[in-house]
């Protein structure tokens, strides 16, 4: 994907229904700026202006309008892209053991006894 990644300028999702996007994480970490559509988890993801460019899903000119915007002005595009390489670290594998870690931590604790002694 590295490679794909870096012949693209700017990566667009136009979906109607996300999760987490997986491939939003993988263009920001590649620094690439970001044009999607505002459903599900994007905006867990995008910060809109900071980021990338979030639209409503149902708006195919402002879509266009904000793949035009960064096509045509590289000094966004990079200041996009940028910043969302430093905010891809945090979906990185550390947080992901961390917060695994802590969930087990909390559902341990969540099934012990009063009477148990901790751990």
């Amino acid at each position: 994907m590295t490679a794909v990644y870096g012949a693209m300028d700017v990566v667009a999702l136009s979906s109607r229904n996300e999760g987490t996007p997986v491939a939003l994480i993988e263009a920001g970490a590649a620094g690439k700026a970001i044009v999607a559509t505002r459903v599900g988890g994007v905006s867990d993801v995008v910060d809109t202006e900071r980021t990338g460019l979030l639209v409503p899903d149902d708006d195919l000119a402002a879509f266009t309008s904000a793949l035009e915007r960064l096509i045509v002005d590289a000094p966004l595009r990079a200041r996009l892209g940028s910043a969302a390489r430093a905010s891809s670290i945090r979906f990185g594998y550390a947080r992901l053991v961390d917060d695994l870690d802590g969930l087990y931590h909390a559902a341990r604790r969540g099934r012990r006894r009063s009477s148990e002694p901790v751990a």
